[in-house]
């Protein structure tokens, strides 16, 4: 078991969380890691959104996910917010740390009163599926990406 706590909570992890997202995602010609430091600084206070969480074994973060308004989704712009940006050290996957993450990112979301969770899913899907998300839709293009969509309407699973 993990314990899960709020990025505010965990600030000494700012660093190790905006480099794990800017390596995943933002790495790329033109791009530095502010592209992810800047935005993520919004996330270090308590408030509905945006939120992040960090997975935490003993004091050493394993992994982390974001809620955030907009995934800049383009074609669906009235949906949020998303669930964006979970990692999860390679060392620790496949033992429960993204299910947690995801349960707490879930309650968070619920006891602020969101109705709906929405994510992108390039891959993972039946990650997702198994935690309960259903796909919305697919959209094509040269990256293909499936959106997937959680009804917050009963109180999430707690975290086993």
């Amino acid at each position: 078991m993990f314990e899960i706590r709020y990025l505010y909570e965990a600030p000494q992890h700012f660093d190790t969380v905006a480099d794990w997202i800017y390596r995943q995602w933002w790495q790329k010609p033109g791009n530095t890691a502010e592209v992810v430091r800047t935005p993520l600084r919004g996330h270090l206070q308590p408030q509905p959104l945006p939120a992040a969480f960090v997975a935490l074994d003993g004091e050493m973060p394993v992994g982390s996910v974001l809620l955030i308004e907009s995934d800049g989704i383009d074609a669906l712009p009235d949906l949020k917010p998303w669930l964006a940006a979970l990692y999860v050290l390679p060392a620790y996957r496949g033992q429960g740390v993204g299910k947690q993450l995801v349960q707490a990112l879930e309650q968070h979301a619920w006891q602020e009163g969101f109705t709906d969770l929405y994510l992108v899913a390039t891959d993972r899907v039946s990650f997702y599926y198994e935690l309960g998300w259903r796909v919305y839709t697919k959209l094509v293009g040269k990256n293909g990406i499936t959106i997937m969509h959680k009804s917050m309407a009963a109180a999430p699973a707690a975290s086993a």
